[in-house]
C-alpha cells in the first residue's frame, strides 16, 4: 500500500480523520500481464489467432520463425540463442515467452526504476515500458535533447508534469509508429489497454 500523503480532521472530533492514499505506486515497479499483452499486440498485430502461419497467443508468437534476416526469433521479438534449446519450427508455451519477454525487458525496466522518481500508476508505467521498448532507453545521437531516451521522459515526470506525458509521448520518436504512439498515451492519460490496429 501506498504511503500516506496527508491525514485531514474532517470535523471537530479529534479522533475523526481520513488517510488519502494516491493510486499511484512507488518503486519498485514491474510490467503488468496487461502491459505485456498490450506491448505484445503492437508487437504481433494481433491479439489472437494466425500471423504468416505462425499462431498467435496473447499477442505473442509461439513458433519459432525467420526474423527476415535469419535470426530464429519467438514471442516478442525474442532472439533465439544457443541456450534457449529451440529451432525453427518448434513451439513454446505462453508462459515461456512472456518469460523470454520479460528478460529482455530488464534493461527498459531497470532505467525507468532509475530514473523515475515519482510515484506511478501501474497503467502510466506500462506506457512508460511500452514506449521506451519500442524506441528504446538509450540515447541516440539523433535526439535533440542531452541524455538517455529514459532520463528525457523521467526528467518530464520528476518536475511534476504528468499532464504533458500523453503528448511528450504522442511525439517520442513517432516518425513511423505515430498510431502505436497514440495508444501508449491514452494508456498513460487513461488506463486503456487498447492495442487494436
Amino acid at each position: 500500500m501506498p504511503d500516506v500523503l496527508a491525514t485531514a480532521v474532517t470535523n471537530t472530533d479529534v479522533n475523526s480523520s481520513a488517510a488519502r492514499q494516491p493510486g499511484r505506486l512507488r518503486k519498485p515497479w514491474r510490467i503488468s500481464s496487461r502491459g505485456l499483452a498490450f506491448m505484445a499486440e503492437w508487437e504481433s498485430g494481433i491479439l489472437n489467432g494466425t500471423s504468416r502461419g505462425n499462431p498467435i497467443v496473447d499477442g505473442f508468437v509461439l513458433k519459432v520463425y525467420d526474423d527476415g534476416l535469419g535470426f530464429p526469433t519467438v514471442g516478442m521479438g525474442h532472439k533465439v540463442t544457443p541456450a534457449n534449446n529451440l529451432r525453427l519450427g518448434d513451439t513454446i508455451s505462453l508462459e515461456r515467452a512472456e518469460a523470454f519477454l520479460r528478460a529482455d525487458l530488464a534493461d527498459t525496466e531497470r532505467a525507468i526504476n532509475r530514473d523515475v522518481d515519482v510515484p506511478l500508476h501501474q497503467y502510466e508505467y506500462d506506457a512508460l515500458v511500452s514506449v521506451l521498448w519500442n524506441a528504446g532507453p538509450y540515447r541516440n545521437r539523433q535526439d535533440p535533447w542531452q541524455g538517455t531516451r529514459s532520463r528525457h521522459l523521467a526528467n518530464i515526470l520528476n518536475s511534476g508534469r504528468y499532464e504533458d506525458m500523453p503528448d511528450v509521448i504522442l511525439h517520442f520518436v513517432a516518425t513511423h509508429v505515430l498510431s502505436r504512439r497514440r495508444s501508449e498515451a491514452n494508456l498513460f492519460a487513461n488506463g486503456i489497454y487498447n492495442a487494436r490496429h
